[in-house]
């Protein structure tokens, strides 16, 4: 048996026909050949119909533009009518703008006052927890406070006895205090 053999068609100038086809059968047949011969990948075509070779062209310095236009935003026509109404509802979205973002920054006020209460009484909290704030500060004044009353108070010691024995028997009912 001989050997299959490969023949390579590309180079011959053979074409297939189609001879007793309509014109529209012939446009189909051509569209699908054409559809199955593979193009080159993107990357290795050097110019392609995809991809934008060149920059975009900067305006020339000639062309004139209307300040006012740019200013304001509302382009200008010949009708006064047109140019006031649009000046107009063009403030009106401005002020629009204003009031939201002021609205916005009052918040934000806002919230940063109430982050600021909260650090201070967290602050105050942890003094507390530490014990060096407010707990320091009632001892003394009540370590104060007692001796400046001491000295207002001027009891005798026979007195001072005497309300530590009704202050015993208050407190633990009446006993006889010569019992030890």
């Amino acid at each position: 048996m001989a050997a299959p053999t490969a023949i390579d068609l590309t180079n011959s100038g053979h074409f297939t026909e189609f001879s007793g086809s309509s014109p529209e059968d012939i446009s189909y047949a051509k569209t699908f050949w054409q559809s199955v011969q593979l193009q080159p990948p993107m990357e290795s075509r050097l110019v392609s119909s995809d991809i934008k070779q060149r920059l975009r062209v900067a305006p020339s310095g000639i062309h004139t533009v209307n300040h006012s236009a740019v200013m304001t935003g509302v382009p200008k026509t010949n009708d006064k009518v047109l140019n006031d109404f649009m000046m107009r509802a063009k403030t009106l979205e401005r002020l629009e703008e204003y009031r939201v973002i002021q609205k916005y920054a009052h918040e934000r006020e806002q919230d940063i006052q109430l982050l600021h209460k909260h650090r201070e009484e967290r602050k105050m909290k942890e003094e507390i927890s530490r014990g060096k704030g407010l707990k320091k500060k009632k001892v003394e004044e009540a370590f104060v406070r007692s001796q400046s009353e001491a000295d207002l108070i001027e009891e005798t010691p026979e007195e001072q006895l005497r309300q530590l024995d009704e202050f015993e028997a208050a407190r633990f009912g009446s006993r006889d205090s010569d019992s030890d």
